[in-house]
């Protein structure tokens, strides 16, 4: 759940109603407005007083000029956020996969080793056959550095999953979304505790200017309310489980 949308308080109201329902915070830091006063986050806001992108944050990180005093700030105004909706986060990610960051790991994984939850750790799925451009390539490069990293400095001190994959793993997301390419991706799952990440959307419209990946979202939401999934899930000999469960 991101606790600064539009929707937020809907989101909550509807997942209330469905107490088996894992619902994990997803620290936002790179859409819309923080939650903390503007002036005591300066280093993560504009001058308008709005959220960076994430190519702009991402960097700022990278040159160490995020203070981390003012991430632990956010996230804690944003964890207090979901709970005075009435619901405790499963666990915690990001938006954007913003917690890969060495920084931003490091204030995530405090405050999920001080509330005993897991974390969600952004590992990269690599298929066969799937070729990749150079600025990808590169990205993964980074990425791979990163986790390493941060599973260093925080083995056996947190529990997180030992796998992460989706449709985009596929290298070029198909125009028409069938089961056979989830098959792929679960079938490639390492580990024991596997997340199948999705991003469904009901009308791609509502997304503009919010995401690139409204049309994939929009197909990937049609797909999964044929309800196919499910079975292909138990067929490969998956549970189904939140992070809670885990």
């Amino acid at each position: 759940m991101i606790v600064n949308a539009a929707a937020t308080e809907d989101a909550a109201t509807k997942a209330k109603q469905l107490p088996e329902l894992g619902v994990g915070l997803h620290f936002n830091l790179t859409l819309g407005r923080p939650v903390s006063d503007i002036d005591k986050v300066r280093t993560l806001v504009d001058g308008r007083g709005c959220f960076y992108s994430r190519g702009v944050l991402a960097r700022k990180m990278l040159l160490q000029r995020v203070s981390r005093e003012e991430l632990e700030r956010e996230l804690k105004a944003q964890f207090e956020r979901m709970q005075s909706l009435g619901l405790n986060p499963t666990h915690i990610d990001s938006h954007q996969h913003l917690h890969a960051f060495p920084l931003c790991f490091d204030v995530v994984a405090s405050v999920c080793e001080s509330q005993r939850i897991p974390i969600r750790m952004p590992w990269i799925l690599n298929l066969a056959g799937v070729r990749l451009t150079v600025a990808k390539r590169l990205k993964q490069w980074l990425l791979k550095r990163m986790l390493a990293r941060n599973c260093k400095h925080w083995a056996a001190r947190l529990d997180w999953n030992s796998g992460l994959g989706s449709l985009f793993d596929l290298g070029d997301v198909p125009e028409e979304i069938t089961i056979s390419h989830y098959k792929v991706l679960l079938q490639a799952a390492p580990g024991e505790a596997f997340e199948l990440m999705v991003h469904p959307a009901r009308d791609a419209g509502e997304l503009t200017g919010l995401t690139r990946i409204g049309e994939t979202s929009e197909r990937e939401w049609r797909f999964l309310m044929s309800e196919r999934l499910p079975a292909l899930i138990a067929e490969l000999g998956f549970t189904k489980a939140t992070y809670r469960d885990i």
